[in-house]
């Protein structure tokens, strides 16, 4: 595989993004962002064209998912909205909303690959159903733990949720059924009385076989030393197939997962200011295919037809806990300069 090259300079939105996606038709590139928004790209030509953003909520963006002709978006405030798109995916009109979906901080959203539905989670410790044109709500999940992530399974008959403590718990759809757990408690730690940890990540292989679980190991919850992990589970029975570690607890969190239609993983690391990375990693390997070292790395996402590669970074000059101040005295706001790749 040729090295993705990169194209031009990356993309500054004046805030950060948390999760970056690309439309069903791959014309348009979306960022969560922590101003409340979701601004966008046309990436149709040479250089990125900036579209309307779309406005409406409150606290952080914190994650976003396209379906045909629609848009969901979440936030920190527990907001759930849904848009509706036209025109090439570049004009929206608000459809509906549901602006107590969770009490506080919504962590991510999924679309269910029947067409249906969308599902959330929260750190309520609920993972709720939405249905897709009217946003009633469909089914509550009660996990009882802080959920970081939520994904339909490939056939829409099940979603997997996963917790704080490091467990993914699938449940059957509709219904709610537990089905199996799969436990990497390694993503966990208490650390002077801080928890630390969790399943940032939850990412099915195309078929449905294979259920990745993404993290971290935690060495201290002090300054959140951690060393990167990826755990690969056989859906049906539970077991480990396989895992990828990072080197050293340097490296931070997988942020974020996406599968290429090559067959590999593309990930993203946060790290200690300048040590985040992109990566590509093919399952069951014990080195990436291609490694390209980014300041914290937020997100990154696929075009569907593979061909380009986004991820949401931070500044170089990050001023961290904003102890640094600028040449006027002011504490420099950090934002997510957003890059792109050609993939070959």
């Amino acid at each position: 595989m040729a090295p993705p090259k990169e194209i031009g300079k990356p993309i500054v939105p004046p805030c950060q993004v948390l999760r970056v996606r690309f439309s069903p038709d791959g014309n348009t590139l979306a960022a969560a962002c922590t101003d409340g928004t979701v601004k966008r790209w046309d990436v149709t030509g040479k250089e990125p064209r900036e579209l309307p953003a779309i406005e409406g909520h409150n606290g952080w963006v914190t994650d976003l998912v396209f379906a045909p002709v629609q848009l969901f978006t979440i936030d920190s405030w527990g907001s759930l909205k849904a848009w509706l798109l036209s025109d090439g995916s570049t004009v929206v009109k608000p459809r509906w909303a549901v602006e107590s979906a969770h009490d506080g901080w919504i962590r991510a959203i999924s679309y269910s690959p029947r067409a249906t539905a969308v599902a959330t989670c929260g750190k309520d410790g609920f993972v709720r159903i939405w249905g897709r044109l009217r946003g009633e709500k469909w089914e509550e999940i009660p996990v009882k733990s802080d959920v970081h992530s939520v994904c339909f399974a490939p056939d829409g008959g099940s979603v997997v949720a996963g917790d704080l403590f490091g467990i993914a718990r699938e449940y059957k759809y509709p219904g709610g059924k537990l089905l199996r757990t799969f436990e990497a408690k390694e993503l966990y730690k208490l650390d002077r009385i801080q928890d630390v940890g969790g399943v940032r990540c939850l990412l099915f292989d195309p078929e449905g076989k294979t259920l990745l679980v993404a993290g971290a190991v935690p060495s201290t919850g002090g300054f959140v030393q951690c060393t990167p992990l990826i755990v690969a589970f056989d859906r049906a029975s539970g077991k480990r197939l396989w895992q990828w570690k990072g080197a050293n607890d340097n490296e931070g969190y997988i942020t974020d997962l996406a599968w290429h239609p090559d067959g590999f993983v593309v990930a993203s690391a946060s790290g200690q200011p300048g040590q985040g990375k992109v990566f590509f990693l093919k399952p069951g390997e014990s080195a990436p295919l291609f490694t390209c070292p980014k300041p914290n790395v937020h997100s990154v996402a696929i075009s569907p037809d593979g061909k380009l590669l986004a991820a949401s970074l931070t500044n170089a000059n990050s001023s961290g806990n904003g102890r640094v101040k600028g040449a006027g005295g002011e504490y420099p706001a950090n934002t997510s300069p957003i890059q792109l790749w050609e993939m070959k």
